[in-house]
């Protein structure tokens, strides 16, 4: 019987078998919608992150950078806030020592420490009421600008109660001023201390902890400021300027007309003839008490027998540290070189005064005659 065998598929160009029609694989359509995914979603999330990184190292996190900024803003102002307290904290100290010390002070510094004081204060809260305010602190500003306000107040209506004190004015009148002065700064202290809580919690919720308020304090006990303990305050300096009384006066200058020309080896002056002599006397008052009716003398004397001239003038009144100076006329030296004039000049004693070894000066000399 004869074999058939199957004929061999035809080999094309490619070298590879042909595959039989049916062994072929159903082809399956694609839907419409079934599209294929490219990189463009790698790429959108990579950028989102990229995007949070950049915000969280410039801003602290897209969310929180308005935060950061008011934050910021919030210790610039705690430090420009600072430096004044700082300063009023300095005029505080000041005042304190003053007010504990004005026994050993005279009348004069006393009133020219106090005006300091007084603008001071006054300068300070004017610029307290220009630093700029973030959002964070505008309800703590006004606190602030109270504080330093009523400082200023207080301080000024201490001064003109304690110089009517020392001037001896209405006793009465001048205790209500400086207790209402005192409480005025005792309300002060406490305004800032409301200041520095509140402004300090600010800081702790913003995280910035290490950032600290200035303290400052006026009246340390605020039962100084009752007018019980300020009549007592008052009656220990009752009647002095500044407790502890000095009664003294000097004579600071002393002149004539005509002045000396020439000195002999004796040590006298020489002056030149002249029919008219005038003494010119300069008295300081060196104590802390105003002093009245200060007589001041000058005599004439001629070495050894001549007869004293002897001319007295007072001063009406003298204030600590201020001067007077008076002319004396019609006194008539002797002539010659062989003849001595003795001049002296005494001011006081005042009353209480107790170094009086300042209190005279003098003069040895010898006028020439007519002609010489």
């Amino acid at each position: 019987m004869a074999q058939f065998s199957t004929p061999r598929q035809p080999r094309y160009a490619t070298g590879r078998r042909r595959r039989p029609t049916g062994a072929r694989r159903p082809v399956t359509s694609r839907s419409a919608g079934t599209r294929r995914r490219g990189p463009a979603p790698i790429l959108i999330i990579a950028g989102v992150i990229i995007a949070l990184i950049f915000c969280w190292i410039f801003g602290r996190g897209c969310g929180g950078n308005q935060q950061a900024k008011e934050n910021e803003r919030l210790r610039t102002y705690t430090a420009t806030a600072n430096k004044v307290i700082e300063r009023s904290a300095a005029v505080g100290g000041q005042f304190d020592t003053l007010r504990k010390s004005v026994k050993d002070i005279s009348k004069a510094d006393i009133t020219r420490k106090l005006s300091v004081m007084v603008d001071d204060s006054k300068s300070l809260a004017g610029e307290a009421a220009k630093v700029e305010v973030p959002k964070k602190a505008l309800g703590l500003q006004p606190l602030l600008k109270l504080s330093l306000d009523l400082r200023a107040a207080g301080v000024e209506k201490y001064r003109v109660g304690l110089l009517d004190v020392l001037e001896k004015k209405n006793t009465d009148a001048a205790a209500a001023q400086m207790s209402q002065g005192l409480m005025d700064l005792v309300v002060s202290d406490e305004a800032l201390q409301r200041f520095r809580a509140d402004l300090d919690a600010k800081l702790k919720a913003a995280k910035l902890t290490f950032e600290k308020v200035a303290d400052s304090t006026y009246v340390p006990k605020k039962e100084d400021a009752m007018p019980v303990t300020v009549q007592e305050y008052i009656a220990e300096i009752q009647g002095t300027e500044t407790g502890n009384e000095i009664h003294g006066v000097a004579v600071v200058g002393l002149s004539t007309s005509p002045a000396r020309v020439d000195r002999t080896e004796s040590g006298l002056s020489v002056l030149p003839f002249s029919k008219s002599f005038t003494v010119k006397v300069s008295v300081q008052n060196q104590g802390n008490q105003e002093e009245e009716d200060i007589p001041v003398v000058v005599t004439l004397t001629q070495d050894p027998d001549g007869t004293p001239q002897k001319k007295t003038q007072k001063i009406a009144r003298l204030k600590p540290n201020d001067s007077s100076t008076l002319v004396f006329e019609d006194l008539k030296p002797v002539t010659g070189g062989d003849k001595e004039n003795v001049l002296t000049v005494k001011a006081g004693p005042v009353k209480n005064e107790k170094k009086t070894d300042n209190n005279e000066q003098k003069i040895n000399f010898t006028m020439q005659n007519e002609g010489e």
